[in-house]
């Protein structure tokens, strides 16, 4: 993947302002970002393998698609998986009418950014139309060695299920990083024992606020064979900076 040369820096500045709702910060050419909600540039390297040369990997609920153009540059063959509109994402019910009225009134189109960011970077990821408890290896055309799962969980009702639909497109000795938020004071009052927070009743947003022994439990209970933590981050962000932890899980 080329990023956007000097001479694309007009058409990269257009693509800025041809979506008004960007996530993430993406650089589409030199010295021109996306303004993204959450800026995860300095945190990649503390969560993704170096150098995933010769894999195929997955990113789960790409969005503007910063994860999936990130393992590419590390030299995986990316596929990416997303929902084909806001309304099919996992609202709680409560909230789900609001949250809808403001993804229109923000502009929100979910793969626009991703649409924009791939042309001006060259990229040839893959994105698929799939909700993650439909995965399967026929929606992605075989299997993956590496995976990744940057802050979904928390959106989800169920997210043993989607952790269960991941590990079954992992080849033997694949593995999944997943970075998700947590509740320091859930971690610290009960730092072995899984607790979290339940939002859906008054969060637009998420579902879940988990505690460090959450965030193991959900892939063993997936049936990982194993979690490790490598690393808390706290990457910029418009709104609220939230502490993240990073795990790698081990599919066998």
């Amino acid at each position: 993947m080329e990023q956007g040369s000097e001479s694309s820096g007009v058409t990269a500045e257009q693509a800025v302002r041809d979506n008004p709702a960007w996530y993430h910060t993406i650089e589409l050419a030199p010295g021109v970002t996306t303004p993204g909600a959450v800026d995860l540039r300095q945190v990649a390297a503390k969560l993704l393998p170096a150098d995933l040369s010769g894999k195929r990997a997955l990113d789960v609920g790409t969005f503007d698609g910063f994860w999936a153009f990130e393992m590419e540059r590390r030299g995986a063959e990316v596929v990416a998986l997303d929902v084909e509109r806001v309304e099919a994402a996992e609202w709680p019910p409560a909230s789900r009418a609001e949250m809808e009225r403001r993804a229109r009134e923000w502009g929100v189109d979910l793969g626009r950014g991703f649409k924009l960011a791939s042309e001006l970077l060259g990229s040839s990821a893959r994105r698929v139309i799939c909700n993650v408890y439909d995965l399967d290896l026929e929606r992605i055309d075989g299997p993956v060695d590496f995976a990744f799962s940057g802050a979904i969980m928390l959106h989800l009702r169920d997210p043993v299920r989607a952790l269960e639909r991941v590990r079954n497109v992992l080849k033997p000795q694949g593995e999944l990083r997943m970075m998700e938020p947590l509740s320091l004071a859930l971690t610290l009052r009960a730092p072995r024992r899984p607790s979290a927070v339940f939002k859906a009743a008054d969060s637009g947003f998420g579902w879940w606020l988990p505690n460090l022994a959450t965030l193991h439990a959900w892939p063993r209970a997936a049936g990982f064979a194993s979690s490790e933590r490598i690393a808390f981050v706290r990457p910029p962000a418009r709104r609220v900076r939230q502490v993240y932890a990073g795990l790698r899980c081990g599919s066998s």
